[in-house]
């Protein structure tokens, strides 16, 4: 009981932030806004995104500029909730922020490639000034990833880029590749420092599932559309197993065809998948994949810090969903063509 007390204040924080969450019938309302300014109108309107956007005039921002600030609210949320949790709920979210962080320094590998402003780091410096040793407003003025990679000199980021072979330098994909290995091989092994009891079996669940998933998806790209060597498709492997074991993992990569692939990959704990892998909804899969077992820890762990998570998964997910409606809106797409890339292929309105 003690333990359930010690989670009843921030979760009852977490429920009066959900509420102002985007519903889905104001993204139905959102997929027929044809207009940069009035999509922003109703945002400044919105009780989830009005702070951050009363400062500003409709008719002056770029659809970039939307995107920056419409970004920084995430992090705003996450400091409110990291100022109100107490030092053992402190430890979740450090885990949770390593991932922000790494999201971050691949933004910034991507704008060294195509120079697109991805953040409004006016609206993050404080924030990673607070929970980062990075200066991140100087890795995101690097121009070259020479420059970049030798300001993360003294950081564990710093080994993991600058041992990239000479001939995969000029590849961001690669970069953010070896980006993504490494965070979920470290967090695999931190999570086990950082939390504890019901937080623990929690973060296990999720970070098992999307390490299993994301070598799943690996494994097919390379196999079915790069005929990548086995060895070459292992080699781009994260280095953790969870209920997709080794053996299995082997004999997906060892496949003689993207057929006998669908065939193994059925008798697995993500037989489900097969199917996703094909149409061309994977991450919309993965996505509702992630979204289940984060609402369902909820109800499993009432004592944790699952409902936090669960929230941050919820405003993450939002973001991405209001960045999509704003290149809807640049390509001129019609309202229902819009809500199957904001919603997935598999919307049906219902």
């Amino acid at each position: 009981m003690n333990n359930l007390l010690s989670y009843s204040g921030i979760n009852a924080k977490i429920k009066a932030m959900s509420a102002n969450l985007i519903k889905k019938e104001e993204f139905e309302r959102i997929a027929s806004i044809n207009t940069t300014s009035d999509l922003i109108a109703f945002l400044k309107n919105h009780p989830g995104y009005r702070n951050v956007f009363k400062q500003y005039d409709e008719h002056e921002l770029h659809r970039y500029d939307a995107e920056r600030i419409i970004g920084s609210v995430f992090y705003d949320d996450f400091a409110r909730i990291y100022r109100f949790a107490d030092d053992a709920q402190k430890k979740d979210l450090d885990l949770l922020f390593f991932r922000y962080e790494v999201t971050i320094l691949k933004a910034c590998i991507r704008h060294i490639h195509n120079r697109k402003n991805m953040y409004e780091l006016s609206l993050l410096r404080d924030f990673f000034g607070r929970h980062s040793k990075l200066d991140i407003s100087a890795l995101m003025s690097s121009y070259t990833m020479e420059e970049f990679i030798s300001k993360l000199e003294g950081t564990h980021y710093y080994p993991v880029l600058s041992s990239l072979p000479g001939d995969k330098k000029s590849l961001p994909h690669e970069y953010e590749l070896k980006m993504d290995i490494f965070y979920f091989t470290k967090a695999w092994k931190l999570k086990d420092k950082l939390v504890r009891g019901n937080n623990l079996k929690a973060v296990t669940d999720i970070l098992g599932t999307r390490i299993d998933l994301m070598n799943i998806m690996w494994a097919y790209r390379l196999k079915a559309l790069y005929r990548s060597e086995p060895s070459d498709i292992l080699a781009r492997m994260i280095p953790v197993n969870y209920k997709l074991s080794k053996e299995a993992l082997l004999k997906l990569i060892n496949s003689s065809s993207p057929e006998e692939f669908m065939s193994l990959l059925a008798g697995t704990p993500y037989g489900d998948f097969a199917a996703h892998l094909t149409d061309g909804s994977m991450e919309a899969y993965y996505d509702i994949k992630i979204m289940r077992i984060s609402r369902d820890n909820i109800k499993k762990y009432p004592a944790s810090m699952s409902r936090v998570n669960y929230y941050l998964y919820c405003r993450e997910t939002e973001i991405g969903r209001l960045t999509t409606a704003l290149e809807c809106i640049r390509y001129k797409l019609e309202p229902a063509e819009r809500l199957k890339y904001i919603f997935g292929s598999s919307y049906t309105g219902k």
